[in-house]
């Protein structure tokens, strides 16, 4: 597992050293690019009155299954549900939420029970573990069924990947943790909190962050919260425990873990353990509830990324793969959306940061 791991950073940073929204493409030969460009919907020239109608007529009853690690109550994926529920609602097409609830396995027998009766045209996917959908993928496209994942890459690339640039995010929200750490003289020592460790963005973030801060000298420490609250806090308070003032900051994967973790440091300084200030929270994404954090005074700065754009690229990758005439598996395509570092100085100025789910 830690070769692949090793292979798949290796791979993931250099196709993340591109700037901006960067796209690529691979699979199929001559044969099926011409077979794709006869059963594609649109030509070179369309109407404007019958190029809408040909869209809508593609779209109408096609079905979309959103399969999700965590759904209800979570303002990410129902801001992405929300967002493809519009779009596909206006274009005639049947959109189902099936949510996994934190379940690896509920997500691979709602995917699998989705594939066996064909209940789908298109699955649009979350991805929890960095293999998890390898198998999943393969099925879905020999059954005829096109794939999008979202966020979390999977090795076997689907038709379609859209997300943010992790390892290039936790780059620029390390940085600003090594300057702040270095403008106050504190101790060269960073706590990685990040997810299960082997979900890819985990992966990404833990080396995004090494990358940047073993180069300035300071020292990791990489513990695992599996995402949840209660993990991230005992995480949070072993390291305040044992390093004894010695810690500089948290980067933490998440938001929602991150204000836990920020809950954590503020009471550590009530009971004199850390001098107020001496420890910043740091994080990736930004929703209202971390926004209300940030005012509060209880976390420090995040990675905030275009969640609400992940969403609306999500619903266009669906779109183009049911109107390209291309085949499920003979072509892939990568995407990343916009993120920028935010704390109190910009964030009521930032587009996209303080997303609400609707």
């Amino acid at each position: 597992m830690k070769t692949t791991r090793k292979l798949f950073v290796l791979a993931a940073s250099a196709a993340l050293g591109a700037a901006g929204l960067s796209a690529c493409s691979v699979g199929g030969g001559s044969s099926d690019s011409a077979a794709a460009a006869a059963n594609a919907v649109f030509g070179a020239n369309e109407q404007l009155m019958p190029m809408r109608q040909k869209s809508h007529d593609a779209m109408k009853g096609k079905r979309i299954a959103f399969v999700p690690i965590l759904y209800k109550g979570y303002k990410l994926t129902e801001n992405w549900g929300t967002t493809m529920q519009r779009t596909f609602g206006n274009l005639g097409a049947e959109f189902k939420v099936y949510d996994s609830n934190f379940s690896s396995d509920r997500m691979i027998s709602t995917i699998n029970d989705l594939i066996a009766r064909k209940a789908a045209d298109v699955l649009v996917l979350q991805n929890q573990d960095l293999g998890l959908l390898d198998n999943a993928i393969d099925r879905a496209q020999k059954a005829g069924i096109y794939t999008v994942v979202l966020n979390m890459p999977s090795t076997r690339l689907g038709d379609a990947f859209v997300g943010v640039d992790v390892y290039g995010a936790a780059q620029s929200i390390a940085k600003r943790a090594v300057s702040d750490c270095n403008s106050r003289n504190a101790p060269k020592t960073i706590s990685v909190i990040d997810g299960p460790g082997n979900d890819p963005a985990s992966i990404l973030w833990d080396q995004g962050i090494k990358d940047v801060v073993e180069k300035e000298g300071y020292k990791t420490l990489v513990a695992h919260s599996q995402f949840q609250n209660a993990q991230a806090q005992a995480a949070a308070e072993s390291v305040l425990q044992q390093q004894q003032g010695k810690v500089c900051g948290f980067l933490v994967t998440f938001d929602l873990n991150s204000i836990t973790v920020g809950q954590t440091v503020k009471a550590a300084e009530g009971r004199g353990q850390v001098a107020p200030g001496s420890v910043g929270v740091y994080t990736l994404d930004a929703d209202a509830d971390w926004c209300n954090a940030l005012k509060q005074g209880t976390v420090t700065a995040s990675a905030a990324y275009d969640v609400q754009g992940i969403g609306a690229a999500g619903a266009v990758a669906v779109q183009n793969l049911l109107t390209n005439g291309a085949k499920p598996g003979t072509a892939h395509s990568v995407g990343y959306v916009s993120s920028t570092v935010v704390d109190k100085a910009n964030i009521d100025q930032t587009t996209i940061a303080c997303y609400q789910s609707k």
